[in-house]
């Protein structure tokens, strides 16, 4: 009697862990944020390129393989200064994607994005030689695109891992962790 109970509560928590693990991705909302490394503009001598960054984002699943995300970014700053003299530059803005995704096994996918962001690319600098101290903040739009893996637990949470570029006069890139979760 004991036994059969035994292997009867083993099965069951063995089809409850099943079912868990089960990455089949519904069609439905999710929303998001994540965080990671950025580095701005092209690799020049003094200048620190590299920051922390972070996203905001939401999305639509329409099928197991397609989707669309919108997200607000902060790609951090580049920076550099000499002497007394100082300047920054940082981008943040918004974009919107479409997603497509490969199921590799019930837990874990591959995808890739590939959309339009309209970006604010800021400036601050100080005392430098011939133009003193100040800001400036120019708008533009371009191409955004995405590549990443993404780790299912359970049907309504997923962990991603994530390379994102924008094309901006240079490139502005992150590599990010991020959550979601899907309702």
């Amino acid at each position: 009697m004991h036994k059969r109970l035994g292997l009867t509560a083993l099965a069951a928590l063995a089809l409850m862990a099943a079912t868990a693990a089960q990455a089949d991705t519904q069609p439905g909302f999710y929303a998001g944020a994540g965080i990671g490394s950025t580095k701005v503009g092209d690799d020049i001598s003094g200048v620190d390129d590299s920051d922390t960054g972070f996203k905001i984002f939401g999305g639509y699943t329409f099928t197991e393989n397609w989707g669309v995300e919108v997200s607000y970014f902060d790609f951090g700053e580049a920076s550099v200064s000499a002497g007394n003299s100082s300047a920054s530059v940082g981008i943040t803005g918004l974009s919107a994607s479409a997603v497509g995704r490969l199921p590799v096994n019930d837990m874990f996918a591959v995808y890739g994005k590939l959309g339009f962001a309209s970006y604010d690319v800021d400036l601050d600098f100080n005392n430098v030689p011939g133009f003193g101290s100040g800001h400036l903040s120019d708008s533009d739009s371009d191409l955004i695109y995405g590549v990443g893996g993404a780790l299912s637990f359970g049907g309504n949470f997923e962990a991603r891992l994530e390379y994102e570029a924008l094309n901006v006069d240079g490139d502005a890139s992150m590599i990010s962790v991020s959550g979601l979760f899907r309702f």
